[in-house]
């Protein structure tokens, strides 16, 4: 699938439609369109199951602390305690970032026509790993923030959104791949990223995020199993149990579905950049 072909797709639509069944219609083509560049590289499985092995490990450990002395506040070592949930935390959005990146690296070997490796993710990530380490720690920070000042102040909300323009997640979006695919440090590619959305899709950034809805429906159907275990069949781990596998074999698949996705609209974007500073059409 040709990057520039699938761009120009998604960039029609949504200057026509914004509702919320143009989104889902939108995010149904986009989410396979993915899964089809997924199916010729199941490979890249990998990564995300990397990262989910690795964020176990982080909060295995805090797991044990808490056992060992105690849940908080009732716990003598509740300062303790929670800076080791803080620095988890940390931890956990580093790794999310690092094979986010991977993903995003091994999709821009596959748009360009070559057989990506799970080698080849990591070796991209581990290229831009200074780059990747401070953007994680100011976008866990930064999120957390935006998110409290959001909540605490409908007028702190107000000025966020005039500062980013738009919402967090979207205003971010391209800051992977710029930082991966081109080298630049986190805020340049923060800027960028945002450029790149306002001269590509103007008013319409939102429609570009359409695919979450999809997979938000089908997160929704492990809920099935998961209150049936708890309340048809009080006792039963079974169900339960059943529904959290699926949420984290879905949090994997989403995560490099959404990796292909950034990368294809980044492409489309920056050759469409690169078609009007040269000229062509």
């Amino acid at each position: 699938m040709h990057s520039t072909e699938w761009g120009r797709k998604t960039h029609r639509e949504p200057a026509l439609k914004t509702g919320l069944r143009a989104q889902l219609a939108r995010g149904f083509h986009l989410t396979l369109g993915s899964l089809r560049v997924l199916a010729t590289e199941p490979r890249l499985m990998a990564l995300p199951f990397l990262a989910l092995v690795f964020t176990g490990f982080v909060w295995l450990i805090v797991v044990l602390s808490v056992l060992a002395l105690g849940l908080p506040p009732a716990s003598p070592s509740s300062g303790f305690l929670y800076q080791e949930m803080f620095v988890a935390y940390l931890v956990t959005y580093f790794l999310s970032v690092y094979f986010m990146a991977a993903i995003i690296g091994a999709a821009a070997i596959r748009l360009q026509g070559q057989r990506p490796y799970v080698l080849d993710g990591i070796a991209a990530a581990n290229a831009s790993f200074f780059q990747i380490l401070v953007w994680s720690f100011l976008a866990a920070t930064v999120g957390v923030l935006l998110r409290f000042t959001s909540i605490r102040s409908e007028a702190g909300g107000r000025f966020v959104s005039r500062v980013l323009g738009y919402g967090w997640p979207i205003a971010t979006l391209f800051v992977l791949p710029t930082m991966v695919l081109e080298g630049v440090g986190p805020v340049k590619a923060f800027r960028r990223s945002q450029a790149l959305l306002r001269e590509r899709w103007g008013a319409h950034q939102s429609g570009v995020l359409g695919t979450g809805l999809m997979f938000l429906l089908l997160f929704a159907v492990g809920l099935v199993p998961f209150v049936w275990g708890v309340v048809g069949e009080p006792g039963s781990l079974t169900w339960p149990v059943a529904a959290v596998l699926y949420w984290l074999v879905l949090s994997a698949l989403w995560s490099v579905v959404h990796g292909i996705l950034v990368t294809t609209l980044y492409h489309y974007a920056t050759d469409s950049e690169a078609s009007l500073s040269t000229g062509r059409p």
